[in-house]
């Protein structure tokens, strides 16, 4: 009998490394969806340092990735926080939409990531046209359009990419009232 209390020590102990790495890997995800809400924030702001803001979280994106503990709607909603900042970084400081692969975070987080950086683009589209910058809304709405349209066909169930729909519904609706701001404010 006394086997059976070495094998449960055994088990202890091993549940206790595990433990303590889904711990590490809850705060390397928290720690990422709060650099990425800063860094969103700080790219509308036009707040200097966001290039680094964004290597520091692609680091912290890059330490969750390799943790194969970590629960995986866990990294996918974090990695997901991670793409949105960085195709939103790209189609803002360098007028482009990045490739999944430059992200680096994989195929389901980049297409979540990517209807998020819509309504990113909408708000600056409207700042845009705020400042009177019409050419640039223009390129935002274009942007997002683009975004959209790449990605009207993906049709998966929920537990293949979770939340993509409803993303893709709020998506539309983001670009049709910026088409429509945009057609309004050319009529004025």
């Amino acid at each position: 009998m006394a086997d059976i209390f070495v094998e449960i020590e055994r088990i202890d102990g091993s549940l206790r490394i595990l433990e303590s790495r889904l711990d590490e890997a809850e705060g390397l995800s928290r720690q990422l969806v709060r650099a990425c809400g800063i860094l969103i924030t700080n790219i509308h702001r036009r707040q200097d340092g966001t290039k680094q803001e964004l290597e520091a979280a692609k680091n912290v994106a890059g330490a969750l990735m390799k943790m194969n503990e970590a629960n995986e709607n866990m990294k996918l909603h974090s990695l997901q926080e991670y793409a949105e900042a960085f195709i939103f970084y790209a189609a803002v400081s360098e007028d482009r939409i990045p490739d999944s692969a430059e992200t680096g975070v994989g195929d389901r987080p980049y297409l979540l990531g990517m209807m998020d950086a819509i309504g990113e683009l909408k708000r600056e589209v409207f700042e845009s046209l705020s400042k009177n910058e019409v050419e640039k809304a223009r390129d935002y709405a274009t942007a997002m359009q683009d975004m959209y349209d790449a990605c009207a066909g993906i049709r998966y169930q929920e537990h293949v990419l979770p939340g993509f729909r409803r993303k893709q519904d709020v998506a539309r609706v983001l670009v049709e009232s910026c088409n429509a701001e945009l057609l309004h404010f050319g009529r004025r």
